[in-house]
């Protein structure tokens, strides 16, 4: 259609329909609730002299973010919207971020001249790593020699590392823009400390800057340092992680006003994010229109039901226990195949799904340890324990102690940069936590020592994540200090199954 520009999926056909016309590659990576990916729309990819470049010298391929996160962790270049001109085999010509109309022209016409001059050499730089003038971030290839066990001085530097961060003139981290950081607070509160309890009540008092004060929830983050100008895009992700910490915020310092908060997130999730139909949670609200886009990921459906399943213990509330029980055998079970872990998306059509992605087996497993906590049924913990094994079964790096973050042996496992492995940080380190939890309800020491292989395997470097070495601590302080989140008691299952 004149005007507007032909999206391809993300797809061995484009990628080969690229190749064989020797023409590279225009990634858009977006989201459907991100302002500033509207905005570009709207503005640069309706010019039609940006749709004339695009359309008659590159093959342009679309992806949404939280669709396929392989995608985003290995081609995001700074946040949403990602635009990255790349070579017919997917590697990192050159990119950035949100382009105007006329930096965008200039950024295509480079790149197309460029590849048409000199592809040959291009493709020989990026192929040995070299990209010009921007570059995406390395990916964790698992090359280093693994500790052999964690490092247990990790809390004592975190503990440094918030108190020297901390913004005591308006609450949270930094001068801006402003994040919640979820998991810092949670190590904070899990501590028995005046100065970290007074970080965490300043930050949570704060948040409230962030609350959508017409319809509710949470937005993502502040625009400024006082918290002020929030963003006005809210997320599944982000609400469930709020949730949890206002949870543990209202049991650990026992307050009512954190007990309240969690309630009126509670309501808001019901009313807005919630199919109280079917079963599930929608994925995200859009900034300006509040329209809601109505994808349900197992992963982040996952994060809300165990976030459910604690808030149903503390408000002695049956519903919401239920309900997160039916989002687990309805949303997220459907995509189940024995022996192939769990689908991405729920509801896709069988060979259109999205398999095999680590985030999803740890995240539903992690939700079904609880649910199992909940209602000592063994089918829980069973599932559990099946999808870590295909986990280590197909994404385990021997060599690395660390999980990849998707099976090698998906179709299009080898498309553009899929081919790298990437070993995500945040989420072996949750990794970690649920092979222990299942070492303990299991007896097998083996998923223990597997878990603290991987602790040992950061520990030279989680120091460089900063703030966001959080998980890599909240680990520690559960594999080797025995520290739990609140309402988390484990005990050993009877594994054998009775019979009539």
């Amino acid at each position: 259609m004149a005007g507007t520009i032909d999206w391809r999926e993300w797809s061995e056909r484009a990628f080969g329909d690229a190749r064989a016309a020797s023409k590279p590659i225009l990634l858009s990576l977006v989201t459907a609730w991100s302002e500033e990916c509207s905005a570009m729309d709207a503005a640069t990819y309706a010019d039609p002299e940006v749709v004339k470049i695009v359309e008659s010298r590159f093959l342009s391929i679309r992806v949404d973010a939280d669709r396929r996160p392989d995608v985003n962790e290995r081609y995001n270049l700074g946040g949403w919207p990602t635009t990255a001109a790349l070579t017919p085999d997917g590697h990192v010509l050159t990119g950035g971020t949100y382009f105007g109309r006329a930096d965008m022209i200039a950024l295509l016409t480079q790149a197309a001249d460029a590849w048409r001059d000199r592809g040959d050499e291009l493709r020989a730089r990026v192929e040995k790593g070299v990209r010009e003038p921007f570059s995406a971030a390395s990916p964790e290839n698992g090359s280093r020699t693994p500790f052999s066990k964690p490092d247990a001085d990790a809390p004592e530097w975190f503990r440094s590392i918030l108190i020297t961060q901390f913004d005591s003139a308006h609450g949270g981290f930094g001068t801006g823009p402003k994040y919640p950081h979820t998991r810092a607070l949670a190590f904070a509160l899990s501590e028995d400390n005046e100065s970290l309890s007074n970080i965490v009540e300043i930050t949570l008092d704060r948040l409230g800057s962030l609350w959508d004060p017409d319809h509710g929830g949470f937005y993502r983050y502040a625009e400024r340092g006082d918290w002020s100008q929030p963003g006005t895009e809210k997320t599944l992700e982000d609400n469930a992680a709020l949730l949890n910490l206002f949870l543990d915020a209202a049991s650990r310092l026992q307050s009512d006003e954190y007990r309240n908060r969690a309630a009126e997130l509670v309501r808001w999730i019901k009313g807005t994010v919630a199919d109280k139909g079917e079963g599930g949670f929608y994925n995200s609200q859009a900034a300006v229109s509040r329209a809601i886009d109505r994808s349900m990921y197992v992963d982040r459906n996952a994060d809300m039901i165990a976030a459910f399943l604690r808030a149903a213990a503390m408000f002695q509330d049956p519903w919401l226990r239920d309900f997160a029980l039916k989002s687990l055998e309805t949303v997220i079970l459907p995509g189940y195949k024995p022996g192939a872990g769990l689908a991405h998306e729920a509801g896709t059509k069988a060979g259109e799904e999205v398999r095999g992605l680590l985030g999803d087996q740890i995240r539903v497993a992690s939700a079904l340890i609880w649910a199992h906590m909940v209602t000592e049924q063994l089918p829980y913990s069973m599932l559990a324990l099946e999808l870590v094994q295909f986990a280590v079964r197909t994404m385990w790096d021997e060599d690395a102690a660390r999980f990849r973050d998707r099976s090698s042996g998906e179709p299009g496992a080898d498309l553009g940069l899929l081919r790298d492995p990437v070993c995500p940080f945040a989420l072996n380190c949750d990794a970690a936590c649920v092979l222990d939890r299942l070492a303990t309800m299991t007896g097998d020491v083996a998923h223990r020592e597997r878990a603290l292989s991987i602790l040992g395997s950061y520990a030279d470097e989680y120091r460089e994540h900063g703030l966001f070495a959080a998980p890599y601590v909240l680990a520690v302080h559960e594999l080797v200090n025995r520290r739990f989140p609140p309402g988390l008691n484990l005990s050993r299952v009877d594994w054998k199954l009775e019979h009539d």
